[in-house]
């Protein structure tokens, strides 16, 4: 006699949804003790209007749980819907619930959905409460405003490069406070001269060589160019600071934290706030540190056939997380007097630089350093 394995209802009604920009796909499968389960299947808009009619079809049919894919931002808007219904609400990976190739349909995804809801066969994925989700879409807006400051730098530098005018390689900020003299002077078209007497006594030293690299001249369009491109430099970081401002008042009651976070060598105030906002307020929702190193992207992958471990590549996890805590990294490694900086040294002779710097922002992890504790 052949026993098959028994799956244990856990949720009697359980619903699947599979979720696309402008239509949603809805399962609820209702379990019914000796007799096949019953299966409901209906589409709804993705506009307001269809999210309250998925709603009110859910809570008729007493629906409990409902499950969806979380690919995109698509799911966003139906998972706060599910939220203020009082639904549980249960996002899962698009790997982890792959569907068969050749099985593939809207209708299919939601019934497979529904099922694996049903019988607890899912693992639920990170949502940190609607405060930090909030928080998250600045915080990671922020990061893209410093990529495009960055940018406007290194054009800043190419403009003055190609027309002769290497002060770039004369002071070591460019845009501190005598740098900006110099390009708003060059911007403005002022003589060499003139220039010169506006900077600071910092700069008296290297005189001859920033006259030297000021008698080459930029012509018309460089200066056009050079005059948008500080337009922009300085557009970016008055919109950092008021990306700063909205993240201070966000974090305004999790000041302890941000300073436990700011006493690890390489993290400052802002890695700190993108830390706590990507982890969220409680990290005692991972099970161990190596839990929150993996969702983090910071563990090596498990790749074994035949006894024979193959490529151990991290795997794709917190992509926002993993970049600030490998920015960290190369911080921490350049600290002196610091453990991580040793750890970083020891390990780039044996594995190389980049795997050192991954072992240290793994090792960097909050969970991990003595004495931290983001816990409220």
């Amino acid at each position: 006699m052949v026993r098959t394995d028994t799956m244990h209802v856990i949720h009697a009604r359980a619903a699947g949804l599979d979720v696309h920009k402008m239509q949603i796909t809805a399962t609820v499968r209702v379990a019914h003790p000796g007799t096949e389960a019953e299966v409901l299947t209906r589409q709804f808009s993705a506009l307001p209007s269809g999210l309250a009619a998925l709603v009110d079809w859910l809570r008729a049919h007493a629906v409990s749980a409902a499950v969806m894919e979380g690919t995109g931002i698509y799911w966003e808007a139906p998972w706060q819907a599910l939220e203020h219904a009082g639904i549980e609400a249960l996002l899962v990976h698009a790997q982890h619930v792959k569907q068969l190739r050749g099985r593939k349909t809207d209708i299919a995804d939601s019934v497979w959905l529904a099922r694996i809801c049903q019988f607890g066969l899912c693992a639920p994925s990170l949502v940190p409460p609607a405060q930090f989700r909030t928080l998250r879409k600045v915080s990671r807006m922020r990061r893209q405003v410093v990529r495009e400051r960055a940018r406007t730098r290194n054009r800043i530098h190419q403009v003055l490069d190609a027309a002769g005018v290497r002060v770039g390689g004369i002071l070591s900020d460019l845009f501190g406070a005598n740098g900006t003299r110099i390009l708003e002077g060059l911007v403005a078209g002022e003589p060499r001269d003139a220039i010169l007497a506006q900077l600071s006594h910092h700069v008296r030293p290297r005189t001859e060589e920033l006259c030297d690299a000021l008698s080459a001249r930029l012509d018309e369009p460089s200066r056009f160019v050079l005059h948008d491109l500080l337009h922009a430099f300085h557009h970016a970081t008055e919109r950092l600071a008021d990306y700063d401002a909205v993240l201070g008042e966000g974090l305004s009651e999790c000041e302890d934290q941000l300073a436990l976070l700011m006493t690890i060598p390489g993290i400052d105030r802002a890695s700190a706030r993108a830390i706590l906002i990507e982890l969220g307020p409680d990290i005692g929702v991972f099970a161990s540190r190596r839990h929150c190193a993996a969702w983090a992207g910071l563990c090596p992958g498990n790749n074994e056939s035949a006894g024979k471990r193959r490529s151990g590549r991290t795997r794709r996890g917190n992509t926002t997380l993993r970049e600030v805590l490998i920015e960290c990294a190369h911080g921490a490694a350049r600290t002196h007097h610091c453990q991580f900086r040793g750890y970083h040294k020891a390990l780039t002779v044996r594995r190389g630089f980049k795997r050192a710097t991954v072992a240290t922002a793994h090792k960097m992890l909050p969970t991990g350093h003595p004495g931290v504790n983001l816990h409220r």
